[in-house]
């Protein structure tokens, strides 16, 4: 045997032997996640890791059921009633509901988080849209604290809900001074609106990175705190004592464990040893080929229960419509590129390679689960002869043999290369080398480059990219199209990264935002999809099942559809439960 094995081999035994077994009696959940969260601050992060670990310390006005998927009461007594007109919405807070610091929250909380969230002072240009596109005022009952009213700019089909989205901060510990009570929702939502060095001075120190990533500023009124973040390692949340919310039946405020470690598990052959060794009790986020694998055997169906589900959510490559023609050339302006490109991506071929069959196509960016889903559009197919067809057609040509398309542009003989972004990991890095070469067929180069996720969401913020891997998390309830769609959303440097719409998208959006007619909803809703469709800013790809993995140890081990899949603080300990050994 060659010794240059042999010395890995013994060192690797020495390793597994010494590896401590941990103490599975302890009511501690331990939580897998590929990547900390670009970080946890009220307003302007925006990862899905942060979505995750805001179910157990955040709340919100109104929540999503999880298995009927209407609309709840969360921190109000009952969905808000409207007038006549549809533009004003009466709520009224629990009178239970208490902040860290045992003060009761009131709806001047309500008013200073909405004032943040709608005001451009706040670093979250991405998500503000929604907001400000609905949200005219905020006002507070002078006879109750708990009760309040919402006036929408105008009749909208999210008016009824979208305050209830924002997650609620205490007015008393972020502005104990009172410094924004003076400014009124009109100067917040005015063009013209002009900030005092006062008013300044304090949105910078609110948007500052401290208010992301320390423990002490990371207030909710969550079951659960942040007591510890170590960079790229854990993040762990403790138990409230004396919480308001522990008597209620709410699956969003159950509290049974007392402590959640999320712990960050980057490549699937470690997050596969963790789950062998039983060292994590949660995972959504394991491979498909390393759950298919584990669930062949005994000991570990023995231990957790494990399941492939469907779910909201869409991977997609983003093609740079408007890009700034210097650093980032303009290879994605022609439709019939953008076209092309798509025939070029052999989706069949990657969902049975890298996922095994567990994945959905999708030809829309509307999940084929929900009510409104365009079934008309169908899935385009690889064909590399229609792509260079295509290329052909706008005049991308190989006009020196070297099996590479260039143009002139600018008086410049530019080949067809381009930077193909996306989140470093293993199996993206293999999806991307699968869709290089796949186009290289056609004559165009696509020049993998991986960046870690603060760079990657940046540079599609500030539309600094020719092309990207990506993908979306989604929800069954309605998400408002203005986000991703619309063009100020790409003018303000929203979540419209690619630079998509015109005049009749907009229209739209806006039709189908300001009708309550549901069949007009929907018809809006369709014809948008079908514009996307057509002009092809995205290629849709698939929508991965959501891969679940949950320890036998605890009982409540609900899995759903629905965002987050998994409530980790519904998670009861069995002090009954033996585990099974590992080492099969």
């Amino acid at each position: 045997m060659n010794k240059k094995i042999l010395i890995p081999l013994f060192l690797s035994l020495i390793f597994v032997s010494c590896v401590k077994e941990r103490d599975l009696s302890q009511n501690t959940v331990v939580a897998h996640i590929l990547s900390q969260p670009d970080g946890l601050h009220p307003y302007n992060n925006n990862s899905v890791m942060r979505s995750y670990i805001f179910s157990y310390t955040q709340k919100t006005l109104i929540s999503l059921d999880l298995k009927s998927l209407d609309y709840i009461p969360d921190l109000i007594k009952e969905l808000p009633s409207s007038s006549e007109d549809n533009q004003t919405f009466y709520f009224e807070l629990k009178d239970n509901v208490r902040w860290d610091d045992g003060t009761s929250l009131t709806a001047e909380d309500v008013i200073f988080s909405a004032k943040i969230m709608l005001c451009h002072l706040t670093n979250n240009s991405q998500i503000r849209p929604i907001y400000t596109s609905v949200i005219g005022s905020v006002d507070a009952d002078p006879n109750n604290p708990l009760r309040f009213s919402m006036r929408a700019i105008d009749v909208n089909w999210t008016a009824k809900t979208i305050l209830g989205g924002i997650y609620l901060q205490q007015k008393n510990y972020w502005d104990p001074d009172g410094i924004l009570n003076n400014i009124t929702f009109d100067q917040i939502l005015s063009k013209s609106f002009k900030e005092t060095d006062e008013i300044a001075n304090w949105f910078n120190a609110f948007n500052n990175a401290d208010n992301s990533y320390k423990p002490e500023n990371l207030k909710g009124l969550g079951p659960y705190t942040v007591s510890e973040w170590e960079a790229s390692q854990y993040i762990t949340l403790n138990r409230k004592e004396n919480w308001w919310g522990a008597e209620d039946t709410s699956v969003y405020n159950k509290a049974f464990p007392e402590k959640i470690i999320f712990k960050v598990i980057k490549e699937d052959a470690s997050s596969y040893l963790a789950l062998k060794n039983q060292e994590i009790d949660v995972t959504t986020n394991i491979g498909t080929v390393k759950l298919m694998k584990l669930r062949e055997r005994d000991y570990f169906n023995a231990n957790y229960d494990s399941d492939f589900l469907d779910r909201y959510g869409i991977s997609y490559i983003g093609l740079n419509m408007k890009p700034d023609g210097i650093k980032h050339k303009p290879f994605f302006v022609d439709q019939k590129v953008r076209r092309a490109i798509a025939y070029t991506i052999p989706v069949d071929e990657i969902i049975e390679v890298m996922m095994h069959g567990k994945a959905t196509r999708q030809a829309s960016s509307v999940s084929p689960l929900k009510r409104w889903y365009n079934d008309t559009l169908e899935l385009i197919p690889l064909d590399i002869e229609k792509a260079k067809k295509l290329l052909n057609e706008a005049g991308w040509i190989d006009t020196d043999g070297d099996n590479i398309r260039d143009k002139i542009i600018n008086g410049v003989k530019t080949p067809f290369k381009f930077k193909f972004s996306y989140m470093s990991s293993p199996s993206s890095k293999e999806v991307v080398l699968m869709m290089k070469e796949s186009m290289y067929k056609a004559g165009i180069v696509a020049e993998p480059t991986p960046m870690d996720f603060s760079l990657f969401y940046k540079n599609a913020a500030d539309h600094k990219f020719d092309a990207m891997l990506a993908g979306w998390g989604s929800s069954a309830a309605y998400s408002n199209p203005m986000q991703l769609w619309h063009t100020s959303s790409w003018v303000n440097k929203g979540s419209n990264f690619c630079g998509f719409g015109d005049a009749y998208s907009d229209a739209l959006i806006e039709e189908a935002n300001k009708t309550l007619d549901y069949e007009t909803h929907k018809d809006a809703l369709l014809k948008l999809q079908a514009k996307i469709y057509e002009d092809q800013p995205y290629i849709f790809l698939y929508c991965s099942k959501r891969k679940f993995a949950l320890h036998k140890r605890f009982d409540n081990r609900g899995m759903f559809f629905e965002f987050p899949g998994v409530m980790i603080n519904n998670l009861k300990l069995n002090s009954n439960f033996t585990s099974s050994n590992t080492l099969e």
